[in-house]
């Protein structure tokens, strides 16, 4: 199969946050100064609790420089079985709407063709990815042939190649309220280090190794496709 695989779509618009860098004006920012320091301490509880993950993304954010955190999915997929599980119902949808381009042909009768799935929410039940991320966006890409194994039109095998993306923005632009290790705090009070411009918001951006499965196409549920490579957060 010589098609490629396409890159990853360009990413959805981030949620608004709580306003520009740096917007607050001088007189507003002192609540925030005292706020700050107290984010230092919940840092290290955090990362002292085991969420080792949760940690990182927070002390990027009070760092200040806005630049890119790389996410590795397969990583993530380790530690939330059910992000994978997620990938395998996205990537089947996929290709199934290239199987069905088959249509009537007779048995035997081959597609190849390339995919790029529309990003698609998923909101982490691990607690410690759901307080470094929340909800993130995905999408898979990949490049498939189709083969028809019979006449009834849903015996197929397939040949895959494909990647899986994650994208979102780390903002705090809600209503809710967190506790960590004894630290508690709303999202408003966090969002607004931003607009004082003591932290800043950042992308979160990454994709998996790339991941070959060859086999029959399921008539009924989901593709088991290959398991994430590597291994999970030390814990």
């Amino acid at each position: 199969m010589s098609i490629d695989i396409p890159g990853m779509p360009p990413t959805p618009p981030p949620d608004p946050g709580q306003g520009a860098h740096g917007s607050q004006p001088l007189w507003a920012r002192y609540d925030d100064l005292q706020f700050f320091d107290q984010m230092i301490f919940a840092t290290a509880a955090a990362d002292a609790a085991g969420l080792t993950n949760a940690a990182d993304h927070l002390e990027h954010y009070l760092a200040n420089t806005g630049t890119d955190w790389t996410l590795d999915p397969d990583r993530i997929m380790h530690d939330e079985p059910a992000l994978k599980l997620h990938f395998d119902n996205l990537i089947t949808v996929g290709v199934w709407d290239i199987a069905r381009r088959i249509g009537s042909v007779t048995t035997g009768q081959s597609i190849s063709a390339s995919f790029q799935l529309a990003w698609k929410e998923y909101v982490f039940r691990d607690r410690d990815w759901y307080l470094a991320i929340g909800a993130v966006e995905t999408t898979a890409c990949g490049a498939v042939k189709v083969e028809k194994l019979n006449s009834d039109g849903e015996s197929y095998s397939i040949d895959l190649r494909y990647q899986c993306h994650l994208y979102d923005r780390y903002n705090w632009d809600g209503d809710k309220q967190t506790e960590i290790a004894g630290f508690t705090w709303t999202d408003r009070e966090l969002g607004a280090l931003h607009t004082a411009g003591l932290a800043k918001e950042f992308d979160m951006i990454g994709s998996s190794t790339i991941k070959h499965y060859k086999g029959d196409l399921p008539p009924v549920g989901d593709l088991n496709l290959p398991a994430p490579s590597g291994t999970g957060t030390p814990r």
